[in-house]
């Protein structure tokens, strides 16, 4: 493994999958130095999304696009995390909150889901279009690692980045979805369920949302989607979007170096859904035997293994100005 890129050591105080999930996500995050901007992108009809920029303080060497998981947004902990290294180290990070999410309820007519790649396309090229400087880099964590996946696989050989890294990413949402039904992950259940429909709540006050007085029914993941994610992004079923929006069907396409970091004992995401794909030449996979759910607490003072890892393994792979 590169000098930059050191191995996994975990705190030793936070047993099992769930508390190294968890207590680093209540832990808060050093935000990046210098935070330059927010910009607003148009991506479909009646949509929008807003992306925070943080540049270094001296010229940049590249820029790294970042993308949030389930019920995030761009001022996620792990997201800041790894904008701030990746400040330190020279790039700009644009911070990108999904459709309606960060308080960007006013800007989209759909709600965000696991299958809007063509959102990433559209990021990349506003940023291009600002004269951001390359290479391009991309990081996207659970969900938002689903998203960028999907985006590389069906962009292929004509993908507008360098190369990108997927932090714990759900690429068989059914699989997924099973998981977090299990009965040992109602936290995690309960956790996402209320945070879609909390959310819900919120769109509802800015326009009509079709079925909202059925909203208390969607008391897990799985229903929720059943009765709003679907049908709002055009699918006849949760199954059918859980199919369609997954990117494991796409990874053969992903045509630049990409980096694929899942805990074996993550609870949320099977590592089992990825042996499949391992075989695979433009993707890198590491899976750890720690690390929980976009967790990584290691020891020392940086303590965000999973922003290391990625920005090293961006280093190897890609020649990045000094």
């Amino acid at each position: 493994m590169p000098e930059a890129w050191p191995g996994f050591r975990p705190v030793g105080w936070l047993p099992g999958p769930d508390l190294q999930t968890i207590v680093p996500a209540l832990h808060g995050a050093r935000r990046p130095a210098r935070h330059a901007e927010s910009r607003i992108v148009e991506v479909g009809s009646g949509s929008a999304v807003r992306i925070e920029i943080d540049r270094p303080a001296s010229r940049p060497s590249g820029t790294l696009l970042l993308l949030h998981g389930m019920g995030g947004s761009a001022e996620s902990p792990y997201v800041l995390r790894t904008a701030a290294l990746a400040v330190a180290r020279g790039l700009v990070a644009a911070r990108m909150n999904l459709r309606t999410c960060g308080g960007t309820e006013h800007l989209a007519a759909t709600l965000y889901n696991a299958g809007q790649s063509d959102d990433v396309a559209r990021v990349l090229e506003a940023l291009d279009a600002d004269g951001h400087a390359g290479p391009f880099l991309a990081v996207g964590f659970s969900l938002g690692g689903n998203v960028l996946l999907r985006f590389a696989g069906r962009a292929g050989p004509g993908c507008r980045l360098d190369a990108l890294a997927a932090i714990n990413p759900p690429i068989d949402l059914a699989a997924c979805a099973r998981s977090i039904e299990r009965p040992r992950n109602w936290i995690y259940q309960a956790h996402y369920a209320r945070k879609l429909r909390r959310q819900l709540r919120r769109i509802a006050i800015l326009r009509n949302v079709p079925g909202i007085e059925r909203l208390g029914q969607a008391r897990t993941v799985r229903r929720f989607d059943e009765l709003y994610t679907a049908p709002d992004a055009g699918y006849a079923s949760s199954e059918r979007y859980y199919a369609e929006a997954s990117a494991a069907p796409w990874l053969a396409g992903v045509a630049r170096p990409a980096l694929v970091l899942s805990a074996a004992n993550d609870p949320i995401v099977p590592v089992g859904i990825f042996a499949a794909h391992h075989g695979l030449a433009a993707l890198r996979f590491e899976h750890p035997a720690r690390g929980g759910h976009c967790g990584y607490w290691s020891r020392g003072p940086d303590r965000f293994w999973a922003a290391w890892a990625a920005l090293g393994f961006f280093q190897a792979t890609v020649t990045i100005p000094a």
